[in-house]
């Protein structure tokens, strides 16, 4: 029963995700959830320890932060608007009663602050001279007319190469295990939640060699989300349809365009890998990142490589700055 309702829930959880620009009733979520509405919301108060309107909120203005301070070519009152707030008023007083802040505020560099504040530092708004200064970039071209860039960046942990190419990708439907609080490093944590998924997915035929993906999904900022609440979703690529129980949820990952970096890297260097993408060469390529998650797509075993190094592909959607 507990498998049930975890299950009802994280579908009501996907699709306030990719809905947060629309009106969420408490009528559709529940019938999204298949629960009576009268009882919905104690349901989800009781097992995300937050009440409906307060999660969604909170959704709407991590992600209006982020938009702030990423996309200055939208203006603050038509990232409030979009997001449901229905004036600036409201949104100014929201954004500031969860941030401490104005809107303005924050993005004159009142993130920075804020990233300081919290556990985790390393994420997309780390100041883009940190790692620019240290990287090289070299653009150069595919024999397929595809752009591509080749960086070198030296840091504390070492020396870290990699590629950036653009590629349009299909839609993908996986499943996937969620874990919600602190990650970073956590390198125990991640193989438990892949071993839970692949536990279920093997008996099920649903592990195909050279077929199936791994993936990881970050679904908020840890600069802007609380450590206690940053979610994210270990995913194996499934047929569309495929059945799922218990902890194990489905979900659909629309087409897009991508940039696609691939590293390869110690367990201590996924946050300089993340942080020279993000800041030193996304300012420089042309492009900005389009509303999607990010993800992690990993392509070997780190357990079998003589190095134990990780090889892993991040995923970043965008589209023309």
């Amino acid at each position: 029963m507990q498998n049930e309702y975890r299950q009802r829930l994280n579908r009501v959880i996907d699709y306030i995700d990719t809905h947060l620009e629309e009106e969420l009733s408490l009528a559709r979520l529940a019938e999204e959830a298949n629960f009576s509405k009268y009882h919905f919301h104690r349901l989800f108060t009781a097992m995300m320890g937050e009440p409906l309107g307060a999660y969604i909120q909170r959704l709407r203005l991590e992600k209006a932060a982020g938009l702030i301070a990423s996309s200055r070519e939208r203006s603050i009152t038509e990232i409030g608007l979009s997001l449901g707030f229905s004036s600036p008023a409201v949104f100014s007083r929201a954004f500031r009663s969860c941030f401490g802040m104005s809107p303005s505020s924050w993005r004159d560099g009142g993130w920075q602050n804020r990233s300081k504040d919290c556990k985790l530092q390393s994420s997309r708004y780390q100041p883009v001279s940190n790692y620019r200064d240290a990287t090289e970039v070299e653009t150069a071209h595919s024999v397929h007319i595809n752009q591509q860039w080749r960086i070198r960046m030296n840091t504390e942990s070492g020396k870290l190469e990699y590629t950036v190419e653009i590629k349009d990708l299909p839609a993908k439907t996986v499943a996937y295990v969620r874990h919600t609080g602190p990650y970073a490093g956590n390198e125990a944590l991640f193989q438990e939640l892949f071993g839970k998924l692949l536990r279920w997915a093997g008996p099920r035929d649903l592990v195909r060699h050279g077929e199936s993906e791994l993936l990881t999904i970050y679904h908020d900022s840890p600069e802007i989300t609380e450590e206690d609440k940053l979610r994210i979703s270990v995913c194996l690529t499934v047929p569309e349809g495929t059945q799922v129980s218990g902890d194990v949820g489905l979900m659909s990952m629309p087409a897009g365009r991508y940039a696609v970096a691939e590293f390869l890297i110690d367990a201590d260097q996924y946050a300089d890998a993340w942080n020279s993408l993000f800041g030193a060469w996304l300012p420089e390529s042309g492009y900005q990142c389009a509303d999607g998650p990010c993800y992690e797509l990993s392509l070997n075993d780190p357990a079998t490589d003589d190095e134990g190094k990780h090889r892993v592909a991040i995923h970043i959607p965008v589209k023309p700055l």
